[in-house]
Protein backbone atom coordinates (compact mmCIF):
# COMPACT_ATOMS: atom_id res chain seq x y z
CA UNK A 1 0.00 0.00 0.00
CA UNK A 2 0.93 3.76 -1.17
CA UNK A 3 1.70 6.18 2.29
CA UNK A 4 -0.29 8.78 1.01
CA UNK A 5 -0.56 10.66 4.73
CA UNK A 6 1.17 13.55 3.46
CA UNK A 7 -2.14 14.88 1.06
CA UNK A 8 -3.92 17.72 3.05
CA UNK A 9 -7.05 16.09 1.02
CA UNK A 10 -8.38 13.20 3.07
CA UNK A 11 -9.95 11.54 -0.44
CA UNK A 12 -6.13 11.48 -1.79
CA UNK A 13 -5.27 10.15 1.63
CA UNK A 14 -7.65 7.26 1.29
CA UNK A 15 -7.64 6.43 -2.37
CA UNK A 16 -7.43 2.65 -3.31
CA UNK A 17 -5.13 2.64 -6.54
CA UNK A 18 -6.56 -0.63 -8.79
CA UNK A 19 -3.31 -0.50 -10.14
CA UNK A 20 -2.74 -2.96 -12.91
CA UNK A 21 -6.24 -4.04 -13.24
CA UNK A 22 -7.22 -1.13 -15.46
CA UNK A 23 -4.62 -2.18 -17.91
CA UNK A 24 -5.29 -6.03 -17.75
CA UNK A 25 -7.54 -5.45 -20.48
CA UNK A 26 -5.33 -3.54 -22.75
CA UNK A 27 -2.49 -6.27 -22.14
CA UNK A 28 -3.58 -8.93 -22.71
CA UNK A 29 -5.44 -7.68 -26.17
CA UNK A 30 -2.19 -6.51 -27.36
CA UNK A 31 -0.12 -9.29 -25.85
CA UNK A 32 -2.07 -12.30 -27.36
CA UNK A 33 -1.86 -9.91 -31.08
CA UNK A 34 1.90 -9.92 -30.78
CA UNK A 35 2.19 -13.18 -29.94
CA UNK A 36 0.00 -14.72 -32.83
CA UNK A 37 1.93 -11.94 -35.52
CA UNK A 38 5.28 -13.13 -34.16
CA UNK A 39 4.36 -17.23 -34.26
CA UNK A 40 3.48 -16.35 -38.12
CA UNK A 41 6.84 -14.69 -39.33
CA UNK A 42 8.76 -16.27 -41.78
CA UNK A 43 12.55 -14.69 -41.00
CA UNK A 44 14.37 -14.19 -44.34
CA UNK A 45 18.16 -13.55 -43.28
CA UNK A 46 21.47 -14.53 -44.81
CA UNK A 47 21.33 -17.72 -42.68
CA UNK A 48 18.84 -19.11 -45.77
CA UNK A 49 20.02 -20.60 -48.67
CA UNK A 50 18.76 -19.12 -51.73
CA UNK A 51 16.72 -22.51 -52.80
CA UNK A 52 15.25 -21.74 -49.37
CA UNK A 53 14.29 -18.43 -50.02
CA UNK A 54 12.94 -19.50 -53.68
CA UNK A 55 10.35 -21.93 -52.00
CA UNK A 56 9.29 -19.64 -49.59
CA UNK A 57 8.53 -16.70 -52.28
CA UNK A 58 6.86 -19.41 -54.32
CA UNK A 59 5.00 -20.27 -51.23
CA UNK A 60 3.65 -16.73 -50.96
CA UNK A 61 2.90 -16.58 -54.99
CA UNK A 62 1.36 -19.87 -54.91
CA UNK A 63 -0.97 -18.72 -52.25
CA UNK A 64 -2.07 -15.34 -53.38
CA UNK A 65 -0.46 -14.05 -49.75
CA UNK A 66 0.76 -10.81 -48.98
CA UNK A 67 4.65 -10.82 -47.91
CA UNK A 68 6.58 -8.35 -46.02
CA UNK A 69 10.42 -8.25 -48.13
CA UNK A 70 13.53 -6.77 -46.66
CA UNK A 71 16.01 -5.69 -49.64
CA UNK A 72 19.48 -3.99 -49.42
CA UNK A 73 19.48 -0.80 -51.50
CA UNK A 74 22.57 1.68 -51.81
CA UNK A 75 23.84 0.48 -48.19
CA UNK A 76 20.59 0.33 -46.14
CA UNK A 77 17.21 -1.91 -46.13
CA UNK A 78 14.14 -0.85 -47.60
CA UNK A 79 11.12 -2.40 -46.35
CA UNK A 80 8.03 -3.93 -49.17
CA UNK A 81 4.97 -5.17 -48.43
CA UNK A 82 3.04 -6.51 -51.12
CA UNK A 83 2.12 -9.97 -53.23
CA UNK A 84 4.52 -11.64 -55.64
CA UNK A 85 3.29 -11.44 -59.12
CA UNK A 86 6.60 -12.42 -60.92
CA UNK A 87 9.49 -14.88 -60.11
CA UNK A 88 12.82 -16.29 -61.59
CA UNK A 89 15.96 -17.71 -60.52
CA UNK A 90 17.35 -14.57 -59.66
CA UNK A 91 14.50 -11.83 -59.23
CA UNK A 92 11.09 -11.51 -58.22
CA UNK A 93 8.56 -8.48 -58.95
CA UNK A 94 6.65 -7.25 -55.44
CA UNK A 95 3.20 -5.63 -55.93
CA UNK A 96 2.93 -3.22 -53.89
CA UNK A 97 -0.02 -0.51 -52.75
CA UNK A 98 1.31 1.95 -54.83
CA UNK A 99 4.01 0.63 -57.85
CA UNK A 100 5.86 -2.40 -58.69
CA UNK A 101 9.35 -3.51 -57.29
CA UNK A 102 11.84 -5.57 -58.90
CA UNK A 103 13.95 -7.31 -56.12
CA UNK A 104 17.07 -9.37 -56.44
CA UNK A 105 17.24 -12.81 -54.41
CA UNK A 106 20.68 -12.63 -53.62
CA UNK A 107 20.39 -9.08 -52.08
CA UNK A 108 16.83 -9.68 -50.04
CA UNK A 109 17.14 -9.77 -46.49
Amino acid sequence: MIDRSYHPFQSAREHQDRGMMKWIGFFLSEHTTSLTDAKNKVYMNNELTKLDKLTLITQLYLGGLTGIFEAKSENRKERYTGQVTEISPSEITIKTADKYHLLQVDESV
